[in-house]
C-alpha cells in the first residue's frame, strides 16, 4: 500500500501516443484513472490529459513490480483490476468473435476467421466506409477483444494481406494475452437519445424514448417521461451512439434495479428515473460499450 502523497506529476514527455501507459495514472483528484497498459490514441487526448494534471505512483514497475533493495516484488493497487496472462488457445476464441485491430493509434473492428496454435491468428481486413483499409506486411499492431467480464489484449504484427476469396488478414501467432477484469464501478455521464420496450409486461409492449444518463460495462440509468416498469422487469434498451463519424444503434437486454420518480413543476411531467443491469448482451456491444466508457472518462479528465 503505497502513500497516495507520494505521487508525482507527469509532464507530457513522460506519456507516448499509441504505446501502453508502463504505469496506472491517477487524476488530479488522486484517484485513479487510467490502468497500467492503456493506451492514449491520439495527441489531442494526452494534451487534455496532462493539462488537467496527471500522476504516477514513483515506485511503480511495469507489470506491477517494484524494487525493494535487490528483490522484487508484486505490488498490487487495491483500486486497480489485476491482470491474468493467458495462452490465445485458453481464452476460448470462437470464429465471429468481434475485435478490434489497432494500427497506428487508430482502432478498426474485425471479427475472427479462425487460427492455427503457434503459428497464425486470421481475422478480416477492417473497412471504413465501405473501403478496405490498406494495410502492409510486417505492420505493428495491438489486438483487443472483450468476454464476459474480462478486456484482453496482445501484441501483434501482420504476417499476410490476402484479398481472396474475401479480404483477409494473418497475424502473428501471440506468445502470451493479457486480460483485465473490468471493473463494474468505472461509470461515465452520457446524454444519449435512446427507447425502451418492456418485454416483461405485455401492457408495455410498445417502445418508449429515454435518455440515457450513464454507463458502466455492467449497467445504465435513464430518465423517461412516463413509466416503462417497475423493479425486476426485463427490458430492451435501444440507444444511438456515433463512432468514427457513423451513427451505431445497438440493442441490450436489461433488468430494472431501481425506479424513481421526480415531480414536475408547472407544465413540466413527472421524471421517472431508471437503474438498470444488463444481461445477454452480445459480444460486439459489450466491446462497443467498454469503448464508450473509457473513453468518456478520458473526454472528462
Amino acid at each position: 500500500m503505497f502513500n497516495i502523497d507520494s505521487l508525482v506529476p507527469l509532464k507530457i514527455t513522460d506519456i507516448a501516443v499509441g504505446k501502453p501507459l508502463p504505469w496506472p495514472v491517477y487524476g488530479s483528484n488522486k484517484k485513479l484513472l487510467l490502468r497500467e497498459g492503456y493506451v492514449i490514441e491520439t495527441q489531442k487526448q494526452l494534451d487534455m490529459l496532462v493539462k488537467e494534471g496527471v500522476y504516477r505512483n514513483p515506485s511503480w514497475h511495469p507489470y506491477g513490480l517494484r524494487a525493494r533493495g535487490a528483490a522484487l516484488v508484486e505490488h498490487k493497487m487495491p483500486e486497480e483490476a489485476e491482470a491474468t496472462h493467458y495462452s490465445f488457445e485458453e481464452m476460448k476464441p470462437r470464429v465471429g468473435d468481434a475485435m478490434q485491430l489497432q494500427v497506428k493509434g487508430e482502432r478498426y473492428p474485425v471479427k475472427l476467421m479462425g487460427f492455427v496454435k503457434g503459428r497464425t491468428v486470421m481475422v478480416t481486413t477492417p473497412v471504413v466506409d465501405g473501403s478496405v483499409i490498406l494495410l502492409r506486411e510486417g505492420q505493428p499492431v495491438v489486438v483487443r477483444s472483450f468476454s464476459g467480464k474480462d478486456a484482453y489484449g496482445f501484441s501483434s504484427g501482420i504476417l499476410r494481406v490476402c484479398n481472396a476469396p474475401l479480404p483477409y488478414l494473418h497475424l502473428a501467432y501471440p506468445k502470451v494475452i493479457k486480460s483485465v477484469m473490468v471493473r463494474k464501478a468505472e461509470r461515465a455521464e452520457f446524454d444519449l437519445i435512446g427507447t425502451v420496450l418492456n418485454t416483461s409486461n405485455p401492457e408495455m409492449d410498445t417502445s418508449r424514448p429515454v435518455r440515457i444518463r450513464d454507463f458502466s460495462v455492467a449497467g445504465a440509468s435513464f430518465i423517461a417521461s412516463e413509466p416503462v416498469g417497475e423493479k425486476d422487469d426485463r427490458i430492451s434498451l435501444s440507444f444511438r451512439v456515433r463512432i468514427n463519424e457513423i451513427d451505431t444503434y445497438p440493442t441490450v437486454g436489461c433488468i430494472v434495479r431501481s425506479v424513481a420518480t421526480e415531480a414536475g413543476t408547472g407544465t413540466v411531467s413527472d421524471k421517472h428515473r431508471y437503474g438498470v443491469q444488463f444481461a445477454d448482451v452480445p459480444q460486439d456491444v459489450s466491446l462497443l460499450m467498454q469503448n464508450m466508457v473509457y473513453q468518456k472518462l478520458l473526454e472528462n479528465a
